[in-house]
C-alpha cells in the first residue's frame, strides 16, 4: 500500500502559487497610484511535513511552512544623499500546524488524500529604506488606553489553518512524488515523500 498503518512519512515541497503574492498583486495598482513605482517579489513557500499512519486510511502529523512577499516602492522625494527614496515592505510568515489526513484511495502506487490542519502562524513585517533620516513607518497608534509606536520591524502571532487535497505516486518502495492543492500558503505545492 502507498500509505500503510504504523509507518512514518516525511515530505518536503515547494509552493508553486504563493497566496501572499496573489493578494499583493491585487494591491499593485493602488501602490502605483500612491508612489512613483511599485513592484512585488515573492519569498519562496517551503513545506516540511511529518505524518504517522494511525491506520491505512488515517494519518496524524505536523506541517511546517514558510513564505511571504516583498513590496518595493519608490517615493517621489529625495533622501539626504539626493537620491530617490526607495523602500521595501516585507511580510514573512511561518506556521506550525497539527494536521489530520484521510487517505481515500490507497493502493500499491497511488495515494489520494484530503486533510486539514490548525495551529500557530507567526507573521513578521519589516520596512527597510535608503533614507536614514525620515522614519515614516514609525507612527503613533492610539489603542485607547496607551499609545505606542510601531517600529520598522514587528511580529505578531495568529491562527494558521489549511485545507488541502493531495495525490501521491510511489516511484519506489520508500519514495513518492506528490502534489497538494487547496487553501494553504500556496494554492498548489509539489514535492517528495519518503516513508520509514
Amino acid at each position: 500500500m502507498a500509505f500503510a498503518k504504523g509507518k512514518t512519512y516525511i515530505s518536503g515541497s515547494y509552493g508553486l502559487i504563493n497566496a501572499d503574492f496573489i493578494l499583493a498583486r491585487t494591491l499593485e495598482e493602488a501602490l502605483k497610484s500612491a508612489w512613483d513605482e511599485g513592484s512585488f517579489s515573492k519569498v519562496p513557500n517551503l513545506y516540511a511535513k511529518g505524518e504517522y499512519a494511525l491506520s491505512n486510511h488515517l494519518g496524524l502529523g505536523l506541517n511546517i511552512a514558510t513564505g511571504g512577499v516583498i513590496a518595493h516602492v519608490a517615493i517621489d522625494s529625495l533622501n539626504s544623499q539626493n537620491m530617490q527614496i526607495a523602500e521595501d515592505l516585507t511580510h514573512r510568515s511561518w506556521s506550525a500546524l497539527a494536521r489530520i489526513n484521510y487517505h481515500v484511495l490507497n493502493d500499491d502506487v497511488w495515494d489520494l488524500y484530503m486533510g486539514m490542519g490548525i495551529g500557530l502562524r507567526m507573521n513578521t513585517v519589516r520596512v527597510t529604506s535608503n533614507d536614514p533620516i525620515t522614519d515614516r513607518w514609525n507612527f503613533p497608534v492610539n489603542l485607547g488606553i496607551v499609545e505606542k509606536h510601531i517600529s520598522n520591524s514587528f511580529s505578531f502571532p495568529s491562527v494558521g489553518a489549511d485545507l488541502t487535497l493531495g495525490l501521491a505516486y510511489n516511484v519506489s518502495k520508500i519514495m513518492a512524488v506528490y502534489t497538494e492543492m487547496g487553501m494553504a500558503k500556496s494554492a498548489l505545492q509539489a514535492g517528495l515523500r519518503v516513508d520509514f
